[in-house]
C-alpha cells in the first residue's frame, strides 16, 4: 500500500537515517547532506532530457562523490551522437546542487573549454552550454517552462541497509524551446513538438544496483499528457508509477512488463488496470562505462507506445503512437 507524504520535512535525522519513506506529488522533502553517515557514498544529480520525434538532448549536472558527471549529449534515433563532457575528480558536494527540486538556484561550472549554467526559477528552467568538442563548438540554449503549480512524483525509497536511500523527484511535460549545436549540426527544439523532463536524484545507494524506468510526454487534443513508471529499491512504501494530465499527477499501482529482447515489443500492465501498453522499439541508446571502480550498462530504448491510461476520476485516455522511452540499467558505483 502506498504511503503518501503530506508534511514538508527534512530527509535525514541527526543520525543520518531517512525520517520517512513514501511518495508525494510535490518536492516537499528537503535533503540535508550535512547529516549523512557516509558522505563518500553520497550521490546527487540533476538530469534533464529534451526529446522530439527525431532527436534527444540530455544534460547532466551531478556527482557520485569521487567523480563528477557534467555533460551534454545529443543523439538521433539513427545512432548519430555528439557529446560534450567535463570530467571532475572528487567533487563531493562542491557543485552546489539544491536541497529540493523546486529550490530556485543557479548551477554553474566554468573552465577554459567548458561552460555550463543552469538557472532554476518559478515555472522555468534555463540551460546554457558553451564548450569545445571533437565535432566542433558546442552551443546549447534551452528553456523549459511549465505552470508554477505543476505536480510531479517524489519518492523516498529504502534499500536493505538502514542508511541507504533514494530521494528522487521527476516532472514531465515541460515545454521545450531552444537549440543544441555541435559543430555544423544544429537541432531546433520547438514548443508542442519537444518536451522536457527532470530526473532529480539524491541518495546513498548500494554499490551494486539496478533499475528500470520509463517516461514520456505528449500533447493530445490540447491536453498535456505524460507518464513515469519504474522500479528502483524497495517499493513497498510507494512506487513512482504516475500519469500526468495537464500537470496534475494521478498515482498508479504496481506495473510489470514482458519482452523477449530489448528491440522486440514490450507489454506493460498495471495491477489496477490503469496502465496497459504495447511498446514498439525503434532505437536502443545503449551506453556502457567500465572503469576500475565504476561500471554502468544501460539500454535506453525509444519507440512508440500504444494503449490506454486511466485517470483518478475514471477518465480513459486512448494513446496512439506516443513517442517515449523505457530503460534498464545495471550499475556498480
Amino acid at each position: 500500500m502506498s504511503q503518501k507524504l503530506l508534511v514538508p520535512a527534512k530527509l535525514l535525522n541527526e543520525y543520518g537515517l531517512p525520517i520517512q519513506f513514501g511518495y508525494a506529488t510535490k518536492p516537499i522533502v528537503e535533503t540535508n547532506p550535512g547529516d549523512l553517515r557516509h558522505p563518500i557514498r553520497y550521490k546527487e544529480w540533476d538530469f534533464y532530457q529534451i526529446s522530439d520525434r527525431n532527436w534527444t538532448l540530455q544534460v547532466t549536472f551531478g556527482h557520485v562523490s569521487y567523480a563528477g558527471a557534467i555533460n551534454a549529449v545529443l543523439f538521433d534515433y539513427a545512432g548519430n551522437r555528439y557529446e560534450a563532457t567535463l570530467p571532475l575528480l572528487f567533487p563531493m558536494q562542491s557543485l552546489g546542487l539544491a536541497a529540493t527540486a523546486a529550490t530556485p538556484c543557479h548551477l554553474s561550472k566554468h573552465t577554459k573549454n567548458y561552460k555550463i549554467d543552469i538557472d532554476v526559477g518559478d515555472g522555468e528552467r534555463k540551460i546554457i552550454v558553451d564548450a569545445s568538442t571533437k565535432a566542433g563548438p558546442c552551443r546549447i540554449k534551452m528553456s523549459l517552462s511549465y505552470p508554477c503549480d505543476s505536480e510531479g512524483i517524489l519518492v523516498v525509497t529504502p534499500f536493505e541497509k538502514p542508511d541507504q536511500f533514494y530521494h528522487n523527484y521527476k516532472q514531465n511535460c515541460m515545454i521545450a524551446s531552444g537549440y543544441a549545436q555541435f559543430g555544423e549540426v544544429r537541432v531546433e527544439f520547438k514548443p508542442d513538438e519537444a518536451f522536457g523532463l527532470i530526473d532529480w536524484g539524491r541518495g546513498v545507494l548500494p554499490y551494486r544496483h539496478s533499475w528500470w524506468w520509463g517516461n514520456g510526454s505528449t500533447l493530445i487534443d490540447g491536453h498535456y499528457v505524460g507518464f513515469n513508471i519504474g522500479v528502483f529499491g524497495n517499493t513497498s512504501y510507494a512506487t513512482e508509477n504516475t500519469v500526468f494530465y495537464d500537470y496534475k499527477a494521478h498515482k498508479l499501482g504496481n506495473i510489470s512488463f514482458r519482452r523477449d529482447s530489448y528491440m522486440s515489443p514490450w507489454t506493460f500492465t498495471s495491477d489496477d488496470n490503469r496502465f496497459e501498453f504495447v511498446f514498439t522499439p525503434v532505437f536502443d541508446n545503449f551506453t556502457s562505462l567500465n572503469l576500475l571502480i565504476a561500471h554502468n550498462r544501460c539500454h535506453q530504448v525509444f519507440g512508440k507506445w500504444n494503449g490506454k491510461l486511466v485517470l483518478n476520476n475514471g477518465k480513459k485516455l486512448e494513446i496512439k503512437d506516443m513517442f517515449a522511452f523505457v530503460e534498464e540499467a545495471h550499475n556498480r558505483w
